[in-house]
């Protein structure tokens, strides 16, 4: 079984100071002077993939894994990681433009890469990942494919001749047998964070390179792609998610608790 899963490196977006984020026609967000981490939910991915390796190999059942990204330089320390922790498979598709309101060119660029260069029979992705994201990207990837999709998948563990995926429902959890080739949509896994390579495995594999690919050579005319792109970005403007708060004075706890009483509830227990 060939399994690639498709990652996305941001920006942390959590250390941008609310100036970063306005921004006008043609403008983006200034986040230059953050780290780059993984989307959570791709990092889920990576490490769901490495574990249906682990135990697809003890059934004696052959896995490969692939990584692939749509972006810059930012991602190649993430592609040594990923060597060091055993993906034998690893590309990056530099694209010409900016992507973050085109879901449907990332997605003609991840199904091309899949079906023409990966031959993959399984593929994963986050559900979602950072700000313009429209959560389209993985149906979007099948229905190019012509593969079917599982959303919101937390689970992945192989059964006889096919994968037992569980994913998130309205009314709870929800078990599926499927058969590859299919796409895998991964949501809010318990797994959510990578494991580390060892020293050993950094410096046996630190010779490792991705592939780096341009839109044209998985087959893809980007300008054309983006031509039909239906969102542009005009501005950005922060939600302001603070709360109001009160501070209660007082020296010890019951005279807090007095303060509490005669400021708030005292009020509340003498309304009709």
């Amino acid at each position: 079984m060939r399994i690639l899963v498709c990652f996305k490196v941001t920006p942390d977006y959590e250390a941008l100071r609310d100036a970063d984020w306005v921004a006008g026609p043609g403008d983006t967000v200034r986040s230059r002077y953050v780290r780059r981490v993984l989307n959570c939910f791709d990092e889920s991915a990576l490490e769901l993939a490495l574990r249906l390796r682990e135990a697809l190999t003890e059934r004696e059942v052959a896995a490969g894994l692939g990584a692939l990204s749509v972006g810059g330089r930012e991602t190649e320390p993430f592609f040594a990681t990923l060597h060091a922790l055993g993906y034998e498979r690893a590309a990056r598709i530099e694209p010409e433009a900016a992507l973050d309101y085109a879901p449907a060119a990332t997605a003609a660029l991840l199904a091309a890469y899949a079906q023409r260069f990966d031959r993959s029979d399984l593929l994963l992705l986050g559900s979602r990942c950072g700000p313009g994201d429209s959560g389209t990207v993985p149906a979007l990837v099948a229905e190019e494919l012509g593969w079917p999709c599982v959303t919101q998948v937390t689970e992945i563990e192989p059964t006889g001749g096919g994968l037992r995926v569980t994913c998130a429902a309205d009314d709870g959890g929800l078990s599926l047998t499927v058969r590859p080739p299919c796409v895998l949509a991964v949501g809010n896994a318990l797994v959510s964070h990578l494991r580390v390579p060892t020293l050993t495995d950094r410096l046996a594999r630190r010779d490792l390179r991705a592939d780096l690919l341009a839109p044209g050579d998985v087959g893809v005319d980007l300008a054309v792609a983006l031509a039909g792109a239906p969102v542009t970005l005009e501005g950005l403007e922060r939600i302001d998610r603070t709360r109001a708060g009160v501070v209660v004075e007082g020296d010890t706890p019951a005279e807090m608790a007095r303060a509490l009483f005669a400021t708030h509830v005292e009020e509340a227990i003498a309304r009709p």
